[in-house]
């Protein structure tokens, strides 16, 4: 039985951060919170944080790979850069592409968790899109547009069975045709439906949670608020959200996409158990890279970095993020005065408890020992992966 005391350290618990104390593992569980030192193999956080493992549930790639080149080795690269940076576990996320590459993304997911000694760091796929709404650039953001179609039903029915049970989130547009029977299509698989490129009012908005929408894709980009439309004033699909208590959000947290008055007005409207932050990252993350593809090399989008931030060459959009988990942590509890319990929340437990993961997420007895040490500005020091430092 192996053994890991992490000493005098300010560990992030559900409720509290303690004062500087030790952390007993035992394989891959945390075995005792208040341990005393006996002797084994230690690491002295000199006062620094113990975060829970980040989980990062919308993520398309980093270290120069996007998930939909879709291969094992892309996947592994991806794992590994995001792993060095805090994100112990991720959901990989496709982007609206054609059905080969997205049966090919689907593949390499397979294969990747049969061969990858990082294969318990990927818990799910996450498709997002192909089906969305294509009548202006504000609701397609990135996506490709030559390629977002409308609902399938043959071809949803061949991705599941290629996936095998692998898919845990989709997502589309609430507004468009047959997006109600998608919507029990996913129920039916334990598949979280999730509204994302949507153009949809607040009243269309409200049928797709009544039909089974239940999440809202990176809240505040790509999705519609109070606005005119034509000689009429309509509310959005935000608006929807703030309303309907069941639905949850995810915030891209790189200090870009989303205010923070916005990120305040979620956690006060919705409260801090309702909210998750994601990377939404791209191949681009992680690396020293100036521009790249969003999504597969075939067909991907070309992007930029402009001002700390994944864009369109054309400036009309961004197009994902270069944000790692560990910037969002810092873009939280720095930038945005967010506290570091709930930042916890939103990076950690709160996308582990949407994805049905019970064990990851918190530090708790008895729970996988997936941990992030950091000195007292929120920089990473060492990562623990199930009890072992990582590499």
């Amino acid at each position: 039985m192996s053994a890991l005391l992490l000493k005098n350290g300010r560990f992030v618990l559900p409720d509290e951060v303690t004062e500087p104390q030790n952390l007993l593992i035992r394989d891959e569980i945390v075995f005792k919170i208040g341990a005393e030192d006996c002797g084994e193999e230690s690491i002295d956080v000199k006062g620094g944080y113990v975060f829970p493992g980040f989980v990062d549930i919308h993520i398309h790639g980093g270290g120069g790979a996007d998930f939909m080149d879709g291969t094992a080795e892309a996947f592994e690269t991806a794992v590994r850069a995001h792993l060095k940076r805090g994100t112990t576990t991720l959901v990989p996320t496709a982007m609206t592409a054609t059905h080969s590459e997205l049966v090919g993304f689907i593949n390499a997911y397979h294969s990747f968790k049969k061969h990858s000694k990082y294969s318990d760091a990927a818990v799910g796929l996450h498709l997002e899109g192909p089906y969305f709404s294509n009548t202006d650039k504000s609701s397609k953001g990135a996506q490709s547009g030559n390629l977002i179609r409308d609902i399938s039903f043959a071809e949803i029915a061949e991705l599941l069975d290629t996936a095998d049970g692998s898919i845990i989130r989709w997502d589309a547009a609430p507004e468009i045709p047959n997006s109600a029977k998608f919507a029990e299509i996913c129920k039916e698989n334990n598949i979280i439906c999730a509204a994302a490129h949507t153009n949809a009012t607040a009243a269309e908005a409200q049928r797709g949670f009544e039909a089974g929408f239940s999440h809202i894709t990176h809240f505040y980009n790509a999705v519609t608020a109070y606005k005119k439309r034509g000689q009429k004033v309509t509310a959005g699909v935000v608006e929807a959200a703030y309303l309907n208590d069941g639905v949850t959000l995810e915030l891209i947290c790189d200090g870009r996409h989303v205010p923070k008055e916005c990120v305040q007005l979620a956690l006060k409207i919705k409260g801090e158990k309702k909210v998750c932050g994601i990377t939404d990252a791209t191949r681009i993350s992680c690396t020293d890279m100036k521009c790249g593809k969003l999504g597969s090399l075939k067909n991907g989008t070309e992007v930029i970095v402009d001002d700390g931030v994944a864009k369109l060459p054309d400036m009309s959009s961004y197009a994902g993020s270069i944000c790692t988990m560990d910037r969002a942590l810092k873009v939280l509890c720095v930038d945005y005065g967010i506290g570091i319990l709930t930042a916890a929340k939103m990076l950690s437990s709160n996308p582990a408890a949407l994805i049905n993961e019970e064990n990851i997420g918190r530090i708790k007895e008895g729970f996988f020992a997936d941990l992030v040490i950091t000195d007292n500005n929120f920089n990473v020091k060492t990562v623990i992966k199930r009890g072992r430092v990582t590499e």
